[in-house]
């Protein structure tokens, strides 16, 4: 989406989103907890440890899928890049993936993940891409997007699809990386080929809803942010709380029926 931040950039933080993104957001919460009943469990970003190589990524992702109703999928890993080995044959990737250092390719059910090796650089980047390719895997095994949408506002549904399974926080921490195009220095990414579907204040504003709509403390959903985003967060939990009664009651009608199917 990145509706937050298309005017001309001002000198205090804006870190609610506009009106037009706080809809969207709410109404495609709403959408995807009917379609992928997500379990209730939520993750926070100092829960697991970082993948540092393929078997730490190996592992998270099987520890995840547990969690997130998974467990049954069928995957592989393998490296990309110039040097990577060919896709198998029949598989097709779930969206663009250009822009990312994890995508998901699939054929009949299975699916394979292609990573490359500047993932393990950037422990924030690795937990984002990690959370977006479970929450494209999730839309995916429902039978995709509810309606056709372009390359671009799929990649917000599948990050938000990654807020609705428990792993917002590791979509905001990304969304921050990837929209200052800096990950302190010294990693060796070209993170200004690296692409989003959500702005970090987007996320952090879903990361809130979420929270809100299943009636979690501020503290249990702030664990794991870093300091920016964990500013944004609270301004749009402070808004959710003043004006956004009807979008959390929204939120909360599905996730709340989602949960109880």
């Amino acid at each position: 989406m990145f509706l937050f931040g298309s005017a001309a950039a001002t000198q205090t933080p804006q870190f609610v989103p506009n009106a037009e993104a706080r809809g969207w957001i709410s109404e495609s919460l709403a959408q995807l907890y009917q379609r992928l009943h997500p379990s209730p469990h939520a993750f926070v970003g100092g829960d697991v440890p970082t993948p540092r190589d393929i078997d730490g990524l190996f592992e998270l992702l099987c520890g995840l899928q547990r969690e997130v109703d998974q467990a049954d999928v069928e995957f592989s890993l393998q490296e990309g890049g110039a040097e990577g080995p060919p896709l198998p044959a029949g598989f097709a990737p779930l969206g663009d993936a250009k822009g990312h250092l994890l995508h998901t390719f699939a054929k009949a059910g299975e699916y394979v993940l292609v990573y490359l090796p500047q993932l393990f650089r950037v422990p924030e980047l690795a937990l984002a891409s990690v959370a977006r390719e479970l929450g494209r895997i999730a839309i995916d095994r429902v039978g995709g997007l509810p309606e056709p949408v372009d390359d671009h506002d799929r990649e917000g549904f599948v990050e938000l699809a990654a807020v609705t399974l428990g792993m917002g926080v590791w979509v905001a921490n990304g969304a921050y990386v990837f929209e200052q195009k800096c990950c302190g220095g010294g990693c060796g990414v070209d993170l200004g080929s690296v692409r989003a579907g959500l702005s970090m204040p987007e996320a952090c504003f879903a990361v809130a809803l979420d929270g809100r709509a299943r009636d979690r403390s501020r503290r249990t959903m702030m664990r794991g942010l870093s300091p920016t985003q964990a500013a944004a967060f609270k301004s749009s939990w402070k808004w959710i709380g003043r004006e956004g009664s009807q979008m959390r009651a929204l939120v909360s009608s599905a996730s709340t029926g989602a949960i109880a199917d």
